[in-house]
């Protein structure tokens, strides 16, 4: 039988989803046991499986599975893929510290390094966090593949965001604003591209404005600074928005001599009850030792509407999005939730010595959200064009159509 690449990690995590689906009173007594022992198992499975937790240990438990699939022929080496497998596992030590464990399994079976962290919130407007997590830089970056609008995120962000931190961070709020900061003694190498070195990642956010309380704005930016990056090992590339192919269309190779890097980022968004903008510029300097520092930059717009009437979830108090949650799921008689949307995005690393090429694409997204756990997402990505001399992709322009499944349990 045939299994989408990468399949096999996620097998036990469906198995249990199964499970968690089934009513309690669905599971038989063992032969020979006492009522009282048959109600107390029963509870301890509901309790595993249902309510995920682990009442004696005071662990909780969710998972992620996301499977891509091709609509069409293009690109030609798309397939069927596991985009991710996420087992995650949290505990609280008294009311102020919690950690968080995370298997993450990518495309080709392989673990990942992910998020694992301790986190203290003990203050009343802050919180501090030691261990692996999403580096404060980049609205979309933040808001993490489980809350985007499209399957993948946009070209500047793949390519230029910062990957994640292996370090100290921490959040303060006031009640103005919202500013986060981390020391990353080191950032885990994630889809191929390693970022060797230390830095110092900032993102402020300016604190959300309510209008008639249904409309809210976004205004932040982001800085970093690294410095003792990897000369023969740092590299910025990015797929076309779809994980259906392993293809790179743009690509910088090694960036000889990399050496200090500045990353600034300028991010604004609007929620309008069921309509919704956001949109990013990045930017990012290499300083290199040798050679003349190298500059690459994108951005990417993009709209949607909540056909249904739900708004984006936006957490305020960390300035980033959230899954959305449909109002009424198909679990409960309803539709779920629909929303459409339309994004277009521009890379360019193509600078000096270097080309690593430029790539517009325009997408469109429809996407339902049956309830707070499944999603189905279909978007049709059209390649406007792919500037990179000398390259297999230069003057590509596929017209990409993809469809996801998603389960989340979190």
């Amino acid at each position: 039988m045939f299994y989408p690449k990468g399949v096999w990690p996620v097998l036990v995590m469906v198995c249990a989803s199964l499970h968690a689906q089934e009513p309690a009173s669905a599971i038989p007594a063992t032969a020979g046991s006492t009522g009282e022992s048959s109600k107390t198992s029963t509870n301890l499975i509901k309790s595993l499986l249902v309510d995920r937790e682990m009442p004696r240990l005071g662990i909780n438990w969710g998972a992620n599975v996301i499977v891509d699939a091709p609509l069409n022929s293009e690109p030609d080496n798309a397939q069927i893929t596991l985009r991710r497998a996420q087992l995650a596992l949290w505990k609280g030590f008294g009311p102020d510290w919690w950690i968080r464990l995370t298997l993450l399994f990518d495309s080709d079976g392989k673990m990942e390094v992910d998020d694992n962290y301790v986190t203290y919130s003990g203050w009343e407007t802050a919180f501090a966090r030691l261990g692996v997590f999403t580096a404060p830089y980049s609205l979309e970056n933040l808001s993490g593949l489980n809350s985007l609008t499209f399957m993948e995120r946009a070209l500047p962000v793949i390519a230029l965001a910062e990957p994640k931190a292996a370090g100290i961070g921490i959040l303060k709020r006031t009640p103005n604003s919202i500013l986060s900061a981390a020391l990353a003694f080191a950032s885990p190498p994630q889809a191929d591209v390693p970022q060797d070195g230390q830095a110092l990642i900032m993102h402020y956010v300016h604190s959300p404005i309510d209008v008639l309380r249904s409309t809210s704005v976004h205004l932040g930016g982001s800085l970093s600074y690294r410095i003792n990056a990897d000369p023969n090992n740092t590299k910025f590339k990015a797929h076309p928005e779809v994980s259906v192919s392993d293809d790179y269309f743009v690509d910088t190779g090694v960036v000889t001599g990399a050496d200090r890097m500045l990353r600034l980022g300028l991010e604004a968004s609007s929620v309008m009850g069921p309509f919704s903008w956001q949109s990013e510029v990045l930017s990012t300097r290499v300083q290199r030792d040798g050679y003349d520092t190298a500059k690459f930059w994108g951005a990417y717009f993009y709209a949607s509407w909540i056909l249904t009437g739900e708004s984006r979830n936006y957490n305020a108090g960390n300035g980033y999005f959230q899954p959305l949650r449909p109002s009424k799921s198909v679990r409960h008689g309803g539709w779920g939730a629909f929303e459409v949307a339309a994004r277009a995005s521009y890379v360019d690393l193509t600078n000096k010595d270097i080309t690593g090429g430029e790539e517009s694409n325009v997408s469109l997204g429809l996407n339902w959200y049956l309830n707070d756990q499944f999603r189905i997402m279909t978007n049709l990505i059209k390649v406007i064009n792919v500037d990179r001399p000398g390259s297999e992709f230069d003057g590509e322009d596929p017209l990409i159509f993809a469809l996801r499944v998603q389960w989340l349990l979190d």
